[in-house]
């Protein structure tokens, strides 16, 4: 389990064959229980280490969050592009992503635990706004040309707060699915001065998707991009 992460830290810094035991358990351990409800306890009893063990490698299960955010992110990207070279339109690209999101979390506890969890912990967060503000500007920068890639970083403080709220507030009879996921997209293409013909079109397209069946497929081929072995 966890192969590309440790192929991608292979490059970096290596990890140890302890750390990956600790790594490979945790990640089980989050994707079956939930990041909230799993302890450093139950990592250590999962990988048979002593508790010390666990403390001295990671300080804190967030610093394991992090590592399963790195790739979760990485993921993304691999959703975002081939999205976007099949359609061929950057905008829609960055709208799905996003459509994915809101909607895996709505139908997935472990999802919706994950992504809440790594937006609540600073460093994870900080990560993901940094993400985040260089993954939008490479979509969205011949669009705002008058916008740097600070101004993005600056924007992000805003808008990952809005992506926040859609992706772990709850829907209801009165507020739908595809309510959170229209007024969504919305406020965060007006946050980017995307044209409103421009948005609705893209808006549309989304809407007329299944974004639910959508949302589990691409969960489930992360989790299985978790599981591939090495060659």
């Amino acid at each position: 389990m966890l192969n590309s992460i440790i192929e991608r830290h292979d490059k970096l810094t290596p990890l140890s064959e302890t750390e990956i035991k600790i790594v490979e358990c945790a990640t089980r351990l989050f994707l079956k229980k939930g990041f909230s409800k799993t302890t450093q306890r139950m990592i250590a009893e999962e990988s048979g280490f002593g508790l010390g063990t666990i403390t001295y490698h990671y300080r804190a299960k967030e610093d394991l969050l992090r590592l399963l955010m790195e790739e979760l992110m990485d993921y993304h990207l691999d959703v975002i592009e081939d999205t976007s070279n099949k359609t061929e339109d950057n905008l829609f690209a960055y709208a799905i992503e996003i459509t994915v999101q809101i909607a895996l979390c709505e139908n997935n506890k472990m999802a919706w635990d994950l992504y809440h969890s790594a937006y609540s912990h600073p460093e994870t967060f900080t990560y993901i706004k940094d993400w985040a503000a260089r993954k939008n500007h490479k979509l969205l920068g011949d669009k705002t040309p008058d916008l740097s890639e600070e101004d993005y970083r600056n924007l992000e403080n805003i808008t990952s707060g809005i992506e926040l709220a859609a992706l772990t507030s709850p829907c209801d009879r009165y507020f739908t699915l595809k309510d959170k996921i229209r007024l969504t997209l919305e406020v965060l293409m007006k946050a980017y001065d995307i044209p409103q013909a421009e948005q609705k079109e893209v808006i549309e397209r989304v809407l007329s998707l299944d974004c639910e069946k959508l949302a589990a497929e691409m969960f489930a081929k992360f989790v299985a991009r978790l599981d591939n072995t090495k060659t």
